[in-house]
């Protein structure tokens, strides 16, 4: 199985440019303004015309018709929505969301829910901050196997992920010298890490 790598929190253009060069599969741009990673969505639309690789836009507020204006490649929401919002968000194009789902089985009737409308799922640390149990996330990925994880990835731990066999791994601060400036050295490590796992696996 060919596990795909998104690299998530990107900030600027130049790291965004040399992501791209490294050979990631997705690269995400935070444009909610309460994070300390936020980035406009005009930013986005630059980087989008700029790079070859698939462009994440990750949102927390906003409506499903907000998240719909979005140009980039694909629209990661970062909150648990109501049905009302993923009704209405299922009268978009539902390939392009990608819909978080706490890393927590409480949450397995939410993601029925979700599974009505929408084939890409990340399983996320429900407390920011706070590792994904990779116990937890074999059993949701059971009942959801087109997903990707994230949650405190690292270098020394990302094969406790890659075992689990998700459709991406997704890391942000697991890579970075600080908020948003991400430590290419250690994205080019991550990125031959996972290279790896697929051509032996």
């Amino acid at each position: 199985m060919r596990i795909k790598l998104k690299i998530c929190g990107v900030v600027n253009i130049e790291d965004a440019i040399e992501i791209d060069r490294i050979g990631v599969d997705f690269i995400g741009m935070v444009t909610d303004p309460a994070s300390p990673r936020y980035v406009p969505e005009t930013v986005v639309d630059e980087v989008r015309k700029i790079v070859h690789t698939p462009i994440v836009s990750v949102k927390v507020h906003g409506t499903p018709s907000d998240f719909a204006k979005s140009k980039a490649s694909y629209v990661q929401i970062h909150r648990v929505l109501s049905d009302e919002e993923l009704e209405e968000l299922a009268s978009f194009d539902t390939r392009r969301f990608i819909l978080y789902v706490p890393a927590s089985l409480d949450y397995l009737h939410y993601l029925k829910k979700v599974q009505r409308y929408f084939k890409m799922v990340l399983f996320d640390a429900p407390i920011k901050g706070v590792r994904s149990d990779p116990k937890v996330l074999r059993l949701l990925l059971d009942h959801h196997r087109e997903a990707g994880v994230a949650g405190g990835i690292t270098l020394e731990n990302v094969h406790l992920y890659l075992e689990l066999e998700p459709m991406w791994i997704d890391v942000s601060s697991g890579v970075e010298i600080r908020p948003g400036k991400k430590d290419l050295d250690k994205v080019r490590r991550l990125k031959e890490v996972v290279h790896q796992w697929r051509s032996s696996h």
